[in-house]
């Protein structure tokens, strides 16, 4: 008898541990999710202040390398932020379907906010920049953000 109680025991101890372990792993998606979303927001916060500087909504240009460097930054942690398993909120399955397709937007991301950032340190026209960075935004979220 006391043998089935160990037993048992065992069972249902086996059985809170794989149900704690899927449950930790369902919150880190979710932690994942909410981490990317914020990074999202911080890319928009970062155009948005660059957009109205441009157009001269604000006079801050002095704070066009910030924003500009703070996009360049937030782009090398693209990949990072859509790893396997992380699948939710606005993005669509088709990033882990189509992994190619998605790194060579995501690089095309980068290349954009790093020529931003160049044509910032130089004293170039940004506007052209900014519009190059929108497009890389527009071509991911065309097919892998949902609408």
């Amino acid at each position: 008898m006391r043998r089935t109680r160990t037993f048992g025991a065992a069972l249902a101890a086996g059985g809170l541990t794989a149900a704690l372990t899927v449950g930790a792993a369902e919150a880190e998606d979710e932690g994942a999710v909410e981490y990317r979303q914020h990074a999202m927001v911080a890319v928009r916060g970062h155009m948005g202040a660059i957009g109205d500087i441009a157009r001269g909504k604000v006079p801050h240009t002095d704070h066009l390398p910030l924003h500009a460097g703070a996009l360049a930054d937030l782009a090398e942690l693209m990949p990072t932020l859509f790893a396997a398993g992380t699948a939710g909120g606005d993005t669509l399955p088709a990033v882990w379907e189509n992994a190619e397709d998605f790194q060579a937007k995501v690089d095309a991301f980068k290349e954009a906010t790093r020529n931003l950032l160049a044509v910032v340190q130089s004293g170039g026209e940004v506007r052209p920049a900014v519009g190059a960075v929108g497009q890389a935004c527009k071509g991911c979220h065309d097919d892998y953000r949902a609408q």
